[in-house]
């Protein structure tokens, strides 16, 4: 009877350990979670070049067409996984297409446009169509330029201080366990008892 006793109170303390440790970043040497959980991930993210090329051809067809399509998204998605101008103009044009302007618009802003201009004019007059710019209007490509740099500046300053952990982070975390184990402890000897 004590040792099956004994028994569950060391499971139940692993089981309370691991998460907790696991949170501190006291498993890091498993292997990097970010990682297997992206390798679980069988999303978008797992579509090859070649597919890509199909996807961008079929949705492609849609937004020549002027057709909407049911799921768009999905395959939109992939194609903004891509670095490829014309994917990224394929997912820019099927979002405008399906009425999410702004997305489109950010799309064009921060990767169609900063690299797309110099391979072919044809993105400058759909990213017009877009904005609704005559043909005689400029393009604010240097304010353009500036909000994507101060936009990406601000994702990078806010995942630095998401992933900086002061070292009492880590003192608390393990006087919260040393607490908890030492109550559920008390709490395991009083039913004994």
């Amino acid at each position: 009877m004590e040792i099956k006793i004994k028994m569950k109170k060391i499971f139940f303390l692993i089981c309370l350990a691991i998460p907790v440790s696991a949170n501190a970043g006291w498993l890091s040497f498993f292997g990097d979670v970010a990682s297997i959980s992206s390798a679980m991930d069988t999303g978008p993210r797992n579509i090859t070049q070649s597919d890509l090329k199909k996807v961008n051809s079929y949705l492609w067809r849609y937004v020549e067409r002027k057709e909407k399509l049911e799921g768009y998204e999905y395959l939109a998605e992939a194609l903004e996984l891509s670095n490829d101008v014309a994917h990224l103009d394929t997912a820019a044009q099927a979002h405008f297409l399906h009425g999410n302007i702004n997305k489109a618009l950010e799309l064009y802003e921060t990767r169609v446009l900063p690299t797309g201009r110099a391979i072919d004019v044809v993105y400058e007059s759909y990213y017009r169509k877009m904005k609704g710019l005559e043909v005689e209007q400029k393009i604010p490509y240097e304010k353009l330029y500036r909000e994507k740099m101060s936009k990406e500046e601000a994702v990078k300053q806010r995942m630095e201080a998401e992933f900086k952990l002061p070292p009492s982070d880590y003192a608390i975390w393990g006087i919260l366990v040393l607490l908890l184990i030492n109550l559920l402890s008390n709490l395991l000897r009083k039913k004994i008892q």
